[in-house]
């Protein structure tokens, strides 16, 4: 069986002309500032993912990048995370972060500062994860793709140890590694997946193609086996999210490839 992945060469290249840090200054949605100088004078590289709220790539790796933070100590490591949006106000920010799991720092355009940063930095498409060092060298201009795994990756060539994340969230924000999703399979699929979550749920599932759309969604209830089987039948081939909603909140994230159906 053939595996066909979503092409993505027309993400190829580096989305800052930068190879420089310019310093700059933000207030995020919690109302806390953050300094560049003052994390690089510190020696702590700094992760920004510069991003907007309509973006279908953003919407889709929020919670991937937010898995990534998570697994480097939610800022009190050796590296920070730092959301850098375009457009948006305060409260969009809250509402991106809260529907599709993005709890990492995040700047909004408007209110934050963020409008301004973007233009510094010359961004060309979102989103755009670069990675600064101590001394102010931009890296990596263009980290992609920004999924938790290859993060995880570039982060580990430069000897950024993982540690605990500590910071007192709730149940709902904490790692989507250790969701209510405990396994999905068969994975690849053809024709239908099962989908078995660690306790009983009920609310609602959706399927996220890489652009952000959303191209299967359906209710479910709270069932006994704490297993419950998706047809995928008519679906093209690719990679999507799977998500499990409840009350409008996003309990359960994972990921999955689908072959294309016979």
């Amino acid at each position: 069986m053939t595996i066909v992945f979503i092409a993505l060469s027309a993400f190829a290249g580096a989305q800052t002309t930068l190879d420089t840090a310019v310093n700059f200054t933000v207030k995020d949605t919690e109302g806390v500032t953050h300094r560049l100088d003052e994390y690089l004078s510190q020696g702590k590289m700094v992760l920004v993912d510069f991003f907007t709220i309509t973006c279908g790539p953003c919407i889709t790796y929020a919670p991937e990048i937010n898995a990534a933070y998570e697994d480097y100590g939610c800022n009190h490591g050796d590296i920070v995370f730092l959301g850098i949006n375009w457009g948006a106000n305060n409260q969009q920010m809250i509402d991106f972060g809260e529907t599709y799991g993005a709890y990492y720092p995040k700047v909004s355009g408007l209110e934050g500062n963020g409008n301004h940063v973007v233009a510094d930095y010359q961004v060309i498409s979102y989103p755009t994860l670069i990675l600064i060092e101590p001394d102010g060298l931009i890296s990596e201009q263009y980290i992609w793709p920004p999924s938790r795994q290859h993060i995880d990756s570039v982060l580990a060539t430069r000897g950024i140890a993982q540690m605990p994340c500590n910071t007192g969230m709730g149940e709902s924000r904490k790692n989507l590694a250790n969701s209510l999703i405990a396994s999905v399979y068969p994975n690849p699929a053809t024709g239908f997946f099962t989908i078995q979550t660690s306790s009983n749920f009920d609310g609602e599932l959706l399927m996220i193609n890489m652009m952000g759309q959303t191209v299967h969604q359906q209710a479910i209830a709270a069932v006994a086996s704490k297993a419950v089987v998706i047809s995928v039948t008519g679906l093209p081939a690719g990679y999507y999210r799977v998500i499990l909603k409840r009350n409008g909140m996003i309990v359960g994230s994972d990921s999955m490839v689908i072959c294309g159906n016979n």
